[in-house]
Protein backbone atom coordinates (compact mmCIF):
# COMPACT_ATOMS: atom_id res chain seq x y z
CA UNK A 1 0.00 0.00 0.00
CA UNK A 2 1.05 3.50 -0.84
CA UNK A 3 0.36 6.14 1.41
CA UNK A 4 0.13 9.66 -0.55
CA UNK A 5 -0.61 13.55 0.95
CA UNK A 6 -2.35 15.56 -1.54
CA UNK A 7 -2.10 19.48 -0.13
CA UNK A 8 -4.37 21.77 -1.92
CA UNK A 9 -6.62 24.64 -0.50
CA UNK A 10 -9.55 23.99 -3.26
CA UNK A 11 -12.31 21.93 -2.05
CA UNK A 12 -13.05 21.19 -6.10
CA UNK A 13 -9.54 19.96 -6.64
CA UNK A 14 -9.27 17.40 -3.31
CA UNK A 15 -12.37 16.15 -5.27
CA UNK A 16 -10.63 15.93 -8.37
CA UNK A 17 -7.49 14.37 -7.59
CA UNK A 18 -9.67 11.49 -5.36
CA UNK A 19 -11.56 10.67 -8.29
CA UNK A 20 -8.31 10.43 -10.36
CA UNK A 21 -6.77 8.31 -7.72
CA UNK A 22 -9.84 6.31 -7.44
CA UNK A 23 -10.42 5.81 -11.04
CA UNK A 24 -6.89 4.65 -12.47
CA UNK A 25 -5.63 2.74 -8.90
CA UNK A 26 -7.16 -0.38 -9.99
CA UNK A 27 -5.59 -2.68 -7.95
CA UNK A 28 -6.36 -0.15 -4.62
CA UNK A 29 -2.33 0.42 -3.71
CA UNK A 30 -3.09 4.12 -3.06
CA UNK A 31 -4.25 5.87 0.04
CA UNK A 32 -4.84 9.43 -0.30
CA UNK A 33 -4.49 11.60 2.89
CA UNK A 34 -5.58 15.26 2.12
CA UNK A 35 -3.93 18.24 4.56
CA UNK A 36 -4.77 21.91 3.26
CA UNK A 37 -2.12 24.34 4.44
CA UNK A 38 -1.79 26.49 7.39
CA UNK A 39 -0.24 29.72 7.97
CA UNK A 40 2.86 28.76 9.15
CA UNK A 41 4.98 26.53 7.00
CA UNK A 42 7.27 25.47 9.63
CA UNK A 43 4.23 23.77 11.57
CA UNK A 44 2.50 22.32 8.21
CA UNK A 45 6.43 20.84 7.56
CA UNK A 46 5.97 19.15 11.07
CA UNK A 47 2.51 18.08 10.22
CA UNK A 48 3.12 16.01 7.38
CA UNK A 49 6.27 14.17 8.63
CA UNK A 50 4.45 13.07 11.32
CA UNK A 51 2.18 11.20 8.74
CA UNK A 52 5.09 8.85 7.34
CA UNK A 53 3.81 9.36 3.91
CA UNK A 54 4.96 7.82 0.48
CA UNK A 55 4.95 10.65 -1.54
CA UNK A 56 3.91 14.26 -1.37
CA UNK A 57 1.54 15.81 -4.29
CA UNK A 58 0.81 19.88 -3.42
CA UNK A 59 -1.04 22.61 -5.37
CA UNK A 60 1.14 25.29 -6.25
CA UNK A 61 -1.15 27.56 -5.38
CA UNK A 62 -2.32 27.76 -2.10
CA UNK A 63 -3.83 31.11 -1.38
CA UNK A 64 -6.17 31.22 -4.16
CA UNK A 65 -9.18 30.44 -1.47
CA UNK A 66 -6.55 31.22 1.67
CA UNK A 67 -5.31 34.46 1.37
CA UNK A 68 -3.09 33.65 4.82
CA UNK A 69 -1.08 31.60 3.35
CA UNK A 70 1.86 33.05 2.58
CA UNK A 71 3.89 30.00 0.62
CA UNK A 72 3.50 28.69 -2.43
CA UNK A 73 3.49 24.27 -3.36
CA UNK A 74 7.09 25.45 -4.99
CA UNK A 75 8.37 26.53 -1.42
CA UNK A 76 6.24 23.63 0.37
CA UNK A 77 7.92 21.02 -1.58
CA UNK A 78 11.77 22.65 -1.81
CA UNK A 79 11.36 22.79 2.23
CA UNK A 80 10.00 19.02 2.54
CA UNK A 81 13.25 18.38 0.29
CA UNK A 82 15.49 19.80 2.58
CA UNK A 83 14.89 17.31 5.51
CA UNK A 84 14.03 14.43 3.09
CA UNK A 85 16.50 14.53 0.47
CA UNK A 86 14.85 12.69 -2.91
CA UNK A 87 12.20 12.43 -1.14
CA UNK A 88 8.94 11.89 -4.07
CA UNK A 89 7.73 14.73 -4.37
CA UNK A 90 5.01 16.59 -7.01
CA UNK A 91 4.15 20.21 -7.92
CA UNK A 92 0.37 20.25 -9.19
CA UNK A 93 -0.17 23.68 -10.65
CA UNK A 94 -2.13 25.55 -14.06
CA UNK A 95 0.64 27.85 -14.30
CA UNK A 96 3.86 25.98 -15.05
CA UNK A 97 5.63 29.02 -16.48
CA UNK A 98 5.28 30.52 -13.08
CA UNK A 99 5.91 27.42 -10.81
CA UNK A 100 8.96 26.16 -12.93
CA UNK A 101 10.24 29.69 -12.57
CA UNK A 102 10.81 29.43 -9.08
CA UNK A 103 11.50 26.21 -8.46
CA UNK A 104 15.26 24.60 -8.30
CA UNK A 105 14.15 21.26 -10.05
CA UNK A 106 11.69 21.48 -13.05
CA UNK A 107 11.11 17.59 -12.90
CA UNK A 108 8.77 18.13 -10.29
CA UNK A 109 6.36 20.14 -11.41
CA UNK A 110 3.46 18.59 -13.85
CA UNK A 111 0.64 20.67 -15.33
CA UNK A 112 -2.84 19.77 -13.93
CA UNK A 113 -4.43 18.68 -17.59
CA UNK A 114 -1.81 15.52 -17.11
CA UNK A 115 -4.35 13.60 -15.21
CA UNK A 116 -7.41 14.14 -17.92
CA UNK A 117 -5.29 13.74 -21.04
CA UNK A 118 -3.67 9.78 -20.79
CA UNK A 119 -6.31 7.98 -22.86
CA UNK A 120 -2.98 7.53 -25.12
CA UNK A 121 0.30 7.86 -22.64
CA UNK A 122 2.49 4.81 -21.91
CA UNK A 123 2.55 6.18 -18.38
CA UNK A 124 0.21 7.55 -16.23
CA UNK A 125 0.74 10.29 -13.97
CA UNK A 126 -0.36 7.88 -10.86
CA UNK A 127 2.17 5.58 -12.20
CA UNK A 128 4.71 8.01 -11.95
CA UNK A 129 4.38 8.25 -8.24
CA UNK A 130 4.33 4.47 -7.51
CA UNK A 131 7.71 4.54 -9.85
CA UNK A 132 9.23 7.60 -7.88
CA UNK A 133 8.29 5.68 -4.71
CA UNK A 134 10.03 2.57 -5.60
CA UNK A 135 12.96 4.15 -6.61
CA UNK A 136 13.40 5.77 -3.58
CA UNK A 137 12.68 3.34 -1.37
CA UNK A 138 15.24 0.70 -2.93
CA UNK A 139 17.45 3.09 -3.00
CA UNK A 140 17.59 3.89 0.75
CA UNK A 141 17.51 -0.01 0.88
CA UNK A 142 20.42 -0.21 -1.13
CA UNK A 143 22.19 2.64 0.90
CA UNK A 144 21.19 0.69 4.14
CA UNK A 145 22.99 -2.68 2.91
CA UNK A 146 25.88 -0.76 1.51
CA UNK A 147 26.28 1.37 5.05
CA UNK A 148 26.41 -2.03 6.62
CA UNK A 149 29.13 -3.38 4.39
CA UNK A 150 31.08 -0.76 5.46
CA UNK A 151 30.75 -0.91 8.97
CA UNK A 152 31.39 -4.26 8.90
CA UNK A 153 34.38 -3.75 7.21
CA UNK A 154 35.50 -1.36 9.50
CA UNK A 155 35.73 -3.87 12.54
CA UNK A 156 38.53 -6.16 10.44
CA UNK A 157 40.29 -3.10 8.59
CA UNK A 158 40.72 0.46 9.19
CA UNK A 159 38.83 2.73 6.58
CA UNK A 160 40.17 5.13 4.11
CA UNK A 161 39.81 8.78 4.39
CA UNK A 162 37.11 7.89 1.37
CA UNK A 163 35.06 4.79 3.06
CA UNK A 164 34.77 7.01 5.98
CA UNK A 165 33.19 10.40 4.06
CA UNK A 166 31.03 7.67 1.86
CA UNK A 167 29.97 6.36 5.78
CA UNK A 168 28.85 9.77 6.85
CA UNK A 169 27.24 10.49 4.09
CA UNK A 170 25.04 7.29 3.67
CA UNK A 171 24.39 7.56 7.26
CA UNK A 172 23.38 11.16 7.18
CA UNK A 173 20.86 10.41 3.97
CA UNK A 174 19.55 7.25 6.00
CA UNK A 175 18.47 9.15 9.08
CA UNK A 176 17.02 12.27 7.22
CA UNK A 177 14.78 9.64 4.96
CA UNK A 178 13.54 7.23 7.71
CA UNK A 179 13.74 9.34 10.46
CA UNK A 180 16.12 6.73 12.62
CA UNK A 181 19.15 7.54 14.59
CA UNK A 182 22.51 6.70 13.51
CA UNK A 183 23.31 3.36 12.62
CA UNK A 184 27.10 3.72 12.95
CA UNK A 185 29.02 2.77 15.79
CA UNK A 186 29.44 5.78 18.21
CA UNK A 187 33.34 5.02 18.43
CA UNK A 188 33.78 4.93 15.03
CA UNK A 189 31.42 8.30 14.29
CA UNK A 190 33.68 9.72 16.95
CA UNK A 191 36.68 8.48 14.62
CA UNK A 192 35.50 9.75 11.76
CA UNK A 193 34.71 13.22 12.91
CA UNK A 194 38.29 13.18 14.94
CA UNK A 195 39.87 12.48 10.98
CA UNK A 196 37.61 15.45 9.59
CA UNK A 197 39.17 17.86 12.11
CA UNK A 198 42.68 16.40 11.63
CA UNK A 199 42.09 17.44 8.03
CA UNK A 200 40.53 21.39 8.78
CA UNK A 201 43.23 21.93 10.99
CA UNK A 202 46.04 20.93 9.05
CA UNK A 203 44.66 22.28 5.46
CA UNK A 204 44.36 25.97 7.68
CA UNK A 205 47.66 25.39 9.16
CA UNK A 206 48.64 25.27 5.05
CA UNK A 207 46.40 28.47 4.35
CA UNK A 208 48.19 30.04 7.52
CA UNK A 209 52.03 28.88 6.14
CA UNK A 210 51.17 30.35 2.39
CA UNK A 211 49.82 33.80 3.98
CA UNK A 212 52.98 34.22 5.85
CA UNK A 213 55.27 33.91 2.80
CA UNK A 214 52.94 36.03 0.87
CA UNK A 215 54.00 38.72 3.53
CA UNK A 216 57.11 38.07 3.82
CA UNK A 217 57.59 38.61 0.27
Amino acid sequence: MYKILFVDEVEADIRRFQRYVHKKDTDKQFDVIIKKPIESLDEFIKNILIENVDAIIADYQLSEYMPSITYTGVELIEKVLNKKPNFPCFVMTSHDDQAVATSSDVNIVYIKGVMSKEDNVKITFLERIRSQIDHYQTKIKNYQDELNQIIAHSKKKNLTAEQEERLLYLDDFIEKSIDKKSKIPKQLKSKSTLNDLHKLIENTDILLKEMVSNDDD
